[in-house]
């Protein structure tokens, strides 16, 4: 057996196995990292000869311009040249002393002594002039002077030609008036406005109501009307303007500075129509707000009593002897209209709104709330010329009441007062 095991090996023997496999792999290791050795050596020299190599970069210079400014060349020589100057003349202006329009009259007053008649004058004269004199007068003589003084800010519109177009220069919101024989004789101007507020808007759909009213007054009446800019009612401005629209379909609340100076704005002659937005919703978010505002405005001086048929609103211009015209208050209630057919029950119908609340500060009528939704009426281009018409009577009246801030600027240029 070991025989063959012997002649196997020499059978198949070869040159390879005088290798020294043990040897030659321990050798061959040496080498290997002898050689990685070098190679990381090597990688390192070159990188770090590139990382603190200096290199400049040439850059191209970049543009410039040059602002040159080149001395003027005079064509002719320089020189001076003396002007002679005019000698002045001093001549003598007369002015003519006004002459006072004063009649002088003298009247005979007799006395009890033996001083005998003492000639006294009266003077009326229309010059604006106050003289604080001191006159001796004897016990015995009694002598009353009186002196009439017009008011420094009177206009006479008939002794001054002015009229009311005149005064139209954007001081003022409005001026009107009017034939108290013929209430439907008014001319004059006025700037009807929206109110706004920090959280009150007028929806967009509703925008287009004021400028047909402006366009109804126009047209029906002599008083020329624009649209005004819409007004904040924490504006001082809100002061000058005698009427103002308000008009919400959604619940907001007025500040505390636009609360107070829109209830100051009404105790000093303003008025408004509060109009809601939503007359089929009974007891609607835009209801409840506009309620509120005149509230917190007012206080507990405001009441809300319903205008009554017989109120010169209703005949300020046109005649409305059975009260307000219908509104946008009847019809569909859209949001309900879903639920009750699938509900198969009778849809709910608005129910109609048969007059006008007014809001009174000592029996004097400061603001109208309508619950009729007229914005919705007025913003239509048809069927719309009742509504128009009582819109006009509410601009008329806000014109023509007393006390008014129209009023007052009327009085003002009339009294003086």
């Amino acid at each position: 057996m070991a025989k063959e095991k012997e002649d196997f090996k020499s059978r198949f023997s070869g040159v390879s196995d005088a290798i020294d496999m043990g040897r030659l792999e321990r050798e061959t290791q040496k080498l290997l990292f002898l050689g990685l050795l070098v190679a990381v050596s090597l990688h390192a020299a070159v990188g770090a000869y590139y990382m603190f190599k200096k290199t400049e970069v040439k850059v191209a210079r970049p543009l410039t311009m040059e602002l040159i400014v080149r001395r003027p060349r005079m064509k002719k020589a320089f020189e001076f040249k003396k002007k002679r100057v005019q000698k002045r003349i001093f001549e003598k202006k007369e002015i003519q002393q006004r002459q006072p329009t004063a009649k002088i009259e003298t009247k005979q007053i007799s006395t009890m002594d033996m001083m005998g008649t003492v000639d006294s004058y009266e003077f009326e004269s229309e010059m604006k002039t106050n003289v604080e004199t001191e006159v001796f007068v004897t016990d015995s003589i009694e002598i009353e002077m009186t002196a009439t003084r017009e008011p420094d800010r009177k206009i006479s519109m008939k002794e001054e030609m002015i009229s009311l177009e005149d005064l139209d220069t954007g001081q003022f919101k409005a001026m009107v008036i009017q034939d108290p024989n013929n209430r439907q004789d008014i001319k004059g101007f006025v700037y009807i406005a929206t109110a706004w507020g920090a959280q009150l808007r007028p929806p967009d759909e509703l925008k287009r109501a004021v400028i047909n009213l402006v366009e109804a007054v126009n047209r029906y009446t002599n008083i020329e009307a624009k649209v005004d800019t819409h007004l904040f009612l924490d504006h001082r401005k809100l002061f000058e303007t005698p009427f103002v629209y308000i008009t919400a379909t959604e619940a907001f609340e007025l500040t505390e500075i636009e609360s107070k100076n829109f209830g100051q704005y009404l105790r000093n002659g303003g008025f408004a129509v509060a109009d809601n937005g939503e007359p089929k919703a009974e007891f609607g978010q835009a209801e409840a707000s506009l309620r509120q505002m005149f509230r917190d405005a007012l206080g507990a001086d405001a009441k809300f009593l319903p205008i009554e048929n017989d109120h010169p609103l209703y005949h300020s211009f046109f005649d409305f002897d059975y009260g307000p015209p219908q509104g946008d208050e009847l019809g569909l209630i859209q949001y309900n209209f879903a639920h009750a057919t699938a509900q198969k029950k009778s849809i709910k119908m608005a129910k109609p709104v048969h007059y006008l609340e007014g809001i009174w500060l000592n029996e004097r009528l400061v603001a109208i709330y309508s619950d009729k939704g007229y914005a919705h009426k007025w913003k239509n281009l048809s069927n719309n010329i009742p509504q128009l018409k009582m819109g006009v009577n509410m601009v008329v009246f806000a014109l023509i009441q007393e006390g008014s801030i129209s009023q007052q600027k009327m009085d003002f240029f009339s009294t003086g007062k």
